[in-house]
């Protein structure tokens, strides 16, 4: 069987829908009664207590057997469980990537109704095609087919409907799944020892009475563990240890906080641990409405981010300041009392502008791009080829 052409709608409206039952587009989706030759009474041969491949806490909500993946034309069972959605084929009985995905990566899901158009001479009825779309975050647009008169599709349904929105934020899975099976669970230990081990001290390991005692301030010959942030009053959005040039004081960054937005101080995220290069993080700095607020404190620590072991090269190295907005976006800013670096305030620097637009802007853009490849591609946005394979 072919498959067939996929809808390139995001739009859940109702005029869509009955375009789409109107019209029969998937006609040649499904030979329903040759399934059931092929796979009389079909049921899944493994019950979900032996599902091997269910994580921790991973627990199956319902199950739909005799469901066909019609990106592939594939049969095999649907599984909703409380973490993701998962189609297992029927003939080799793994997992098929194209078919399963994290629920917390789905974009919207619809059902859909398609009336197949009879066969002329043909005086039987032939069954409408029960179909679900799973629109995903990652551009994949997922279509299963479920046999006629059953409620096999309204239980996944239901099912998507309620783990995708639980009436409590308890109820995802992420707060279900509890501890992790790792010795070091806590991941206060896990951020330290990864601390640890980017200033080359992987040999020390963490523990919850070194960070209740505020006894993990290691540092080497540029880099430092900081706990100035250990109660989270600087910046409530930054961890409990910041790395920081070891040059610069706990007072100089409480200081330099102050002069980016939301207290996002530029800190260490990665260092090299032959060259000291590093790449750090921060927001925008609070440059005020005329661009010309400026802090020693800040332009101080964003230096010492270029300092280098001794005796490995002479000389300061270039820091370029990468910004994610469009330069547009960041000169509207300023009316906010945002803004960017000059400059000519960070000696040897370079200002680099990425241009990627705000969240809505980014989304429409994918939508186009989704719309292109369903219109152009060789087999549409289900996450196999496409048109951007060729370029």
């Amino acid at each position: 069987m072919s498959a067939p052409p996929r809808s390139t709608s995001l739009s859940d409206s109702s005029s869509e829908l009955e375009q789409l039952e109107s019209t029969g587009s998937w006609d040649d989706a499904l030979d329903w009664f040759k399934l059931e030759v092929q796979h009389p009474g079909s049921r899944s041969v493994l019950h979900h207590a032996n599902y091997k491949f269910l994580l921790e806490a991973e627990r199956v909500i319902v199950e739909g057997h005799g469901v066909v993946l019609i990106n592939t034309d594939e049969a095999g069972t649907l599984i909703l469980t409380n973490f993701r959605l998962i189609f297992l084929s029927e003939e080799t009985e793994n997992i098929v990537a194209l078919g399963t995905i994290p629920l917390a990566t789905i974009e919207k899901f619809s059902k859909m109704v398609v009336k197949n158009q009879p066969a002329p001479r043909q005086s039987e009825k032939t069954p409408s095609q029960r179909l679900l779309q799973v629109i995903g975050r990652d551009m994949r647009i997922i279509v299963f087919g479920f046999r006629p008169k059953t409620q096999q599709r309204r239980a996944i349904y239901d099912g998507l409907l309620m783990c995708t929105k639980p009436s409590r934020l308890w109820d995802l899975y992420a707060f279900s799944c509890g501890p992790s099976k790792f010795t070091n669970a806590n991941p206060k230990v896990r951020l330290l020892n990864e601390c640890f081990r980017l200033l080359g001290k992987g040999f020390c390991s963490a523990s919850i009475d070194m960070i209740d005692k505020g006894s993990y301030t290691l540092s080497n010959e540029l880099w430092r563990i900081s706990n100035v942030n250990s109660n989270y009053i600087m910046c409530p959005s930054y961890p409990f240890a910041l790395i920081v040039p070891k040059s610069i004081s706990d007072e100089e960054l409480v200081h330099a906080s102050s002069f980016r937005s939301k207290g996002r101080l530029p800190v260490v995220s990665w260092c090299h641990p032959g060259t000291g290069a590093v790449l750090a993080r921060s927001s925008q700095p609070l440059v005020g409405l005329m661009m010309n607020m400026r802090s020693n404190t800040d332009e101080k620590l964003v230096a010492a981010l270029c300092s280098q072991p001794d005796g490995y090269k002479k000389g300061r190295r270039k820091l370029y300041i990468a910004d994610a907005r469009p330069r547009k976006n960041a000169l509207a800013n300023v009316a906010m009392g945002g803004g960017s670096e000059s400059p000519s305030h960070y000696f040897q620097s370079e200002v680099v502008f990425f241009g990627i637009d705000n969240i809505h802007a980014m989304r429409e853009s994918l939508f186009r791009l989704r719309d292109y490849l369903d219109t152009h591609g060789s087999t549409s946005s289900d996450g196999t080829l496409s048109l951007l394979v060729s370029l």
